[in-house]
């Protein structure tokens, strides 16, 4: 959903960007610098079209028997843990992180930020619109993320090329219980992680009415 923030490890979306010499190459850098606000663009229009001319009806939330409901609520809950073991570990600019969800993943808010996604998809219940909408925001993102790989071996010489090879980007090589040793309330709260939860919230919130007014 394009409501949600997607945060990395660099301060701020324009430190992220490569300097540009083509019109391409300036056009995804714009792309990049905006692509919160273009996700959101698509997915408004997404469900505008699924709400005013598709009549499309949501899944119910409150459905017990339809196992795609627990699948959805299931992949949203995933992601907001990921999304806020990362947040509470990440200090942006000032170390690169590398522990937490960071030695298992390079990018867990990204991973985070698309279970999440893939959840509300699933509520939505229109996965033909949902994928001409999803295939410009995975490629925006993927850019951002190249983008910001570039940079993050800029700034930190000396560890990342090390890191980078020896951890993935999104698959992890295995799988490791939450370790909160270097989780902090005050870091989750300073990279506004809490966005994401009053987010999420209102998106159930919304998506329950719209099922209940068709």
């Amino acid at each position: 959903m394009g409501f949600l923030p997607m945060a990395s490890q660099l301060a701020a979306s324009p430190v992220a960007t490569v300097s540009s010499t083509t019109p391409v190459e300036r056009f995804i850098s714009l792309l990049v610098r905006r692509r919160v606000s273009i996700s959101a663009l698509l997915f408004t229009a997404l469900i505008g079209l699924d709400v005013f001319v598709f009549r499309t009806r949501p899944r119910n939330l409150l459905n017990p028997a339809d196992p795609f409901v627990l699948v959805a609520v299931m992949l949203i809950y995933w992601g907001l843990a990921v999304r806020s073991w990362a947040a509470g570990t990440l200090r942006k600019q000032r170390e690169l992180a590398t522990t937490g969800p960071y030695a298992l993943i390079r990018h867990p808010l990204y991973f985070g930020s698309f279970l999440m996604m893939v959840g509300f998809g699933t509520l939505i219940h229109d996965p033909i619109t949902l994928w001409v909408v999803a295939g410009p925001v995975a490629w925006m993102y993927w850019q951002s993320i190249s983008s910001e790989e570039r940079q993050m071996a800029k700034l930190f010489p000396a560890q990342w090329p090390g890191y980078s090879a020896a951890v993935p980007r999104f698959v992890p090589r295995y799988l490791s219980w939450p370790r909160l040793r270097d989780w902090s309330l005050a870091q989750w709260i300073r990279n506004s992680e809490y966005q994401a939860l009053f987010g999420s919230a209102l998106a159930v919130v919304g998506i329950k009415l719209w099922q209940m007014w068709l």
